[in-house]
């Protein structure tokens, strides 16, 4: 899940690189209170698609079998990873529009870190006592802790942690485009070549190159981008054109996982569903920000949004192991809601207790860090 980042942040705008025209329409709304709805709705259709859609053994039998009707629906909630990946278009280049990297880098790493680490450190402490999660070692603890461990082939602490090493580069694609300069005309060719040269990457088996740009998602992101454009700039030919060029790729992606999902899940997938999908996704995006809803404002919306992130990350050992203990003695829809209830707890621990206090501790400190000058005399 699309680390799920705020809509909200403070900027600090830089001079542009070249000019470029006026925004069709000025940007009123520091929050999308909708956006931050379809940000829950994807996490919580992650969290179904774990809990009762993909098999696993915590039920002791098939998801399938315990929750035959659901299932036929949450088996689809993988896709809500793709949804994640849309959202983080739209809203990481909105986050870095008119900043420097410095504070583009600072924001980020406050955002991620400070919910990941404390959600890395008690999973590590729930594995040590439940024999059902995973098993990651010492030093694979440490190495998840810096959340690249992906890129040193060690186990996750968390199977949703996989999520964030694709942010993680997308992050660093943003922040090499922040170098070269961030101007409409960049990102609409930026959406254009990105999918396609990470797709030539990928069928010539290109190596870090192949890595670094992620074929797989990257219309996903791509689109999410383009969706931004409109909501900056108004409607225009060549960014309906560029969103349209993506669900095109985002929906040959999604069909072709469909076997896989399959394969995962234990039931048919339907690629026609999750091609229909990627369309309804890109509409939804399109309607919570420059579209009708996106006027919708309320604060329960943005403390839905807020929970998205730390809800992603604790959800899966936590309710894994509720699942795991208490199966076969209870109803099972009481023990889905108990898992359900206790990810949902633990993430507004996360929140309250951890992001509100620390995030803006941290991005000072690294912003300062960044822009740290010499001392006298040296």
């Amino acid at each position: 899940m699309t680390s799920a980042p705020t809509v909200s942040e403070d900027t600090a705008p830089a001079p542009a690189p070249a000019p470029e025209p006026a925004p069709k329409k000025a940007i009123r709304r520091s929050r999308l209170g909708a956006l931050d709805a379809l940000r829950f709705i994807a996490a919580a259709v992650v969290v179904g698609y774990h809990l009762t859609g993909i098999a696993t053994p915590y039920w002791g039998i098939d998801p399938r079998e315990v929750f035959p009707t659901l299932n036929h629906v949450t088996r689809y909630g993988y896709l809500g990873v793709e949804l994640f990946f849309i959202i983080s278009g739209f809203v990481i280049l909105m986050t870095a529009w008119g900043r420097d990297l410095p504070r583009f880098v600072s924001s980020r790493v406050a955002r991620l870190f400070p919910a990941y680490w404390v959600a890395v450190i008690i999973t590590l402490i729930l594995q040590a006592y439940w024999k059902g999660g995973r098993d990651q070692g010492f030093v694979g603890g440490l190495i998840n802790m810096t959340m690249t461990q992906d890129g040193w082939n060690v186990l996750s602490a968390q199977g949703a942690f996989w999520t964030l090493w694709i942010e993680l580069k997308f992050y660093l694609l943003i922040g090499v485009f922040l170098l070269v300069g961030i101007t409409k005309q960049r990102v609409i060719a930026v959406v254009f070549l990105w999918p396609l040269l990470a797709q030539i990457a990928r069928a010539t088996d290109s190596g870090m190159l192949n890595s670094l740009l992620f074929a797989e998602y990257a219309p996903f992101f791509a689109m999410g981008m383009a969706l931004f454009l409109i909501y900056r700039f108004g409607n225009s030919f060549i960014a309906w054109l560029a969103v349209a060029y993506n669900v095109i790729l985002g929906i040959r992606q999604a069909t072709e996982y469909a076997d896989r999902a399959t394969e995962l899940v234990g039931a048919t997938v339907s690629p026609v569903v999750t091609g229909w999908a990627i369309v309804g996704f890109a509409a939804l995006v399109w309607l919570v920000s420059a579209g009708p809803l996106g006027r919708v404002e309320a604060r329960f919306l943005t403390t839905l949004g807020a929970l998205t992130y730390p809800l992603y990350l604790i959800h899966a050992q936590f309710a894994f192991w509720i699942i795991d203990e208490f199966h076969g003695r209870y109803d099972e829809y009481v023990v889905l809601a108990a898992a359900v209830s206790t990810a949902l707890v633990l993430a507004i621990a996360l929140h309250y207790l951890i992001e509100r206090r620390l995030h803006d501790p941290v991005r000072d400190a690294v912003l300062r860090g960044l822009r740290e000058t010499p001392l006298p005399g040296r």
